[in-house]
């Protein structure tokens, strides 16, 4: 009695694996979305520099001597984080993006990568040491644009689906 329910229990697993291997080995959707040339320059055209990145580090001090004590000190320090002086805002990988803020992108533009301004910047009441990373453009860069272009189409993919179960 005990070997049958042993037999079909084993079956029971088997079929399990295989069907588990069979979905975790299946190409994802994302990747059988294709993605032309002329989609990549359709986008390049709309998306412009909207989607650039403005990397760049902003310690915030409460003078203005402060900060530009932190400057004469620090400025030019490949990691000026590494101080462990002034505040930080809250940065995603390592730098804080600019993009909107009209104050620091102007600041941004006129530095080269890797420069730092020499002067505290006022913003807010406070003042902040500023030194830009990079402009990182998703536009300049194939293989994000596409991944992005992918995402974009299966979110559309995905709007048609739902409007047909409704």
């Amino acid at each position: 009695m005990k070997k049958p329910i042993i037999a079909i229990l084993a079956a029971v697993i088997v079929i399990a694996l295989i069907f588990t291997v069979m979905y975790f080995n299946k190409p994802s959707e994302m990747e059988n979305i294709s993605v032309t040339a002329e989609d990549l320059e359709e986008y390049r055209n709309n998306i412009g520099n909207s989607m650039d990145i403005k990397k760049s580090i902003l310690l915030i001090f409460n003078t203005q001597e402060e900060c530009q004590n932190f400057i004469n000190e620090h400025g030019d320090a490949g990691d000026p984080l590494s101080a462990g002086v002034g505040i930080a805002p809250q940065m995603e990988d390592g730098y804080y993006n600019v993009v909107g803020n009209t104050i620091f992108e102007t600041v941004f533009d006129n530095l080269q990568d890797g420069e730092y301004a020499k002067e505290p910047i006022e913003f807010g009441g406070a003042f902040c040491y500023f030194k830009r990373l990079e402009n990182y453009s998703v536009v300049n860069n194939d293989e994000d644009l596409t991944e992005f272009i992918r995402q974009e189409k299966n979110m559309e993919r995905g709007g048609e689906i739902n409007e047909e179960n409704n």
